[in-house]
């Protein structure tokens, strides 16, 4: 059921700081803090100082390893772990290095479908008291703030398009029957890879479909959310032999664009790229 089905009401940004009485009026701390760490074309390098991490043992042995050391406190070892035998029991969970070099074919449409209906489509069961529809991965609330697009050539006519995936009638919507190759190079950093990757799915939070029940904390629901659906075609389009990178090096204005939305209530999160490996 389309959320206008449903007569939800749209609210703007700044409605969160009067939708009660006993509550006193705040900025709107998320819409700032997403704000400020959008990339744009200017500030895409500023994220990262080498300086810094040159300078600083602790943070260079930490981001080296990714784990915290607590060699102060008391240790219990755990059953040894084979990874041969959990490469053949679960070969679609034992994570495979990111691929950035594609195979030029597009993918096919019917496993496109089902990616995205096994990543974020919706179940026929519904959620008790709510018109919400289950999702394979779990949501604040039931609300599923995020929206997919996809850019694929889905019509074998050679050219890539921009789609939404309406997940309820699971299809595909027309966003733009074209999207060009100069205009893909322009969406963000690394543009031949930008450009190579067969199929991009972009992830979007529609940020007031759970604001309104969780008001700050529901924009963290929506980045949590984002990571669940990224995890979750990461592993099917590995089960399919796919190659898959998530992307966050895109300017955001440039998306947002794009797919022809606001960026404020909603916006761009981050992006899965596709394709056979070459």
């Amino acid at each position: 059921m389309p959320d206008a089905q449903i007569n939800l009401p749209v609210f703007t940004p700044r409605y969160w700081e009067f939708l009660t009485d006993d509550e006193p009026p705040e900025g709107d701390l998320a819409e700032d803090y997403h704000e400020a760490s959008k990339f744009y074309r200017g500030t895409m390098g500023r994220a990262v100082t080498r300086q810094r991490l040159e300078s600083d043992e602790v943070l260079r042995r930490s981001s080296a390893i990714g784990a915290r050391e607590l060699p102060h406190l008391p240790r219990l070892p755990l059953a040894p772990v084979d990874p041969e035998h959990e490469q053949q029991a679960a070969p679609a969970l034992i994570r495979r290095p990111s691929c950035r070099d594609f195979a030029p074919q597009p993918l096919p449409v019917e496993q496109l479908g089902r990616a995205l209906w096994l990543s974020y489509g919706a179940y026929q069961d519904r959620i008790p008291d709510s018109p919400a529809h289950r999702r394979p991965v779990a949501s604040g609330g039931g609300l599923y703030p995020l929206e997919l697009y996809l850019v694929a050539d889905v019509t074998g006519s050679g050219r890539k398009g921009l789609y939404h995936y309406y997940v309820h009638d699971h299809v595909l919507e027309e966003v733009r029957a074209e999207v060009t190759t100069e205009e893909l190079r322009e969406l963000g950093a690394q543009p031949d890879l930008v450009a190579a990757a067969p199929a991009i799915v972009l992830i979007n939070g529609l940020f007031w479909r759970n604001r309104f029940k969780y008001r700050l904390r529901g924009y963290r629901f929506a980045l949590l959310e984002a990571g669940a659906v990224i995890q979750q075609l990461t592993l099917v389009a590995q089960s399919f032999g796919w190659g898959v990178v998530p992307f966050a090096g895109l300017y955001d204005d440039v998306v947002e664009r794009l797919c022809e939305i606001d960026g404020v209530d909603e916006s761009f999160l981050n992006a899965v790229f596709l394709g056979l490996p070459e």
